[in-house]
């Protein structure tokens, strides 16, 4: 599976899920509408993005699957469609920094009020209602995410037995012994 937990890499991500989008509009908007369609693709594109930042699968696509069954709970509820897209980037946040990441609680709680803010910020000023305006804006939203791996102070969380693979633990365990089993002095 593609990664994107790096700076070039969310780059990239980036321009995907711009290009993405409009294809995403065509099929979308005539069975949603049209605000429907960008909530919508808010939260699928914050479910991959969050997919592929895990430093294992597994780990991300835990994020991504928390992050839409709570967006999806919010959309049944949520009044308009602005409160989805609100949702999907605040999940994406705490998400990011609380399970994917690691770094100090005041940190990580600066680092992505700054990015989720300045993300939606960017992206509401260039967005006009239009299909290339919003792909425009879905662009600069995850351009401004990148900046998340171009900060310091900030490592990935492991999961210290759940990395290794029951079957190569107990291979690893089983060649250790025969080792000290053929080294072994017989007397």
């Amino acid at each position: 599976m593609m990664r994107w937990n790096g700076l070039g890499r969310s780059l990239l991500f980036g321009a995907f899920a711009a290009a993405a989008y409009v294809p995403f509009a065509i099929v979308a908007t005539p069975l949603v509408g049209w605000s429907g369609a960008v909530a919508a693709y808010a939260l699928l594109s914050a479910a991959v993005y969050l997919s592929g930042l895990g430093p294992n699968l597994r780990q991300g696509l835990t994020a991504s699957l928390l992050l839409g069954l709570g967006v999806a709970a919010i959309a049944v509820i949520a009044p308009s469609d602005r409160d989805v897209v609100l949702a999907a980037a605040l999940a994406l946040g705490v998400l990011r920094s609380g399970l994917l990441y690691r770094s100090r609680f005041a940190r990580a709680l600066a680092l992505e009020s700054a990015l989720v803010c300045g993300g939606l910020l960017v992206a509401g000023q260039i967005f006009d209602g239009s299909v290339v305006s919003t792909a425009l804006a879905v662009w600069a939203f995850y351009l401004v995410q990148s900046v998340f791996f171009a900060v310091g102070g900030i490592t990935a969380r492991r999961d210290c037995a759940d990395d290794v693979d029951p079957f190569d633990a107990a291979r690893a365990r089983a060649l250790a012994v025969l080792d000290e089993v053929g080294t072994g002095d017989p007397g």
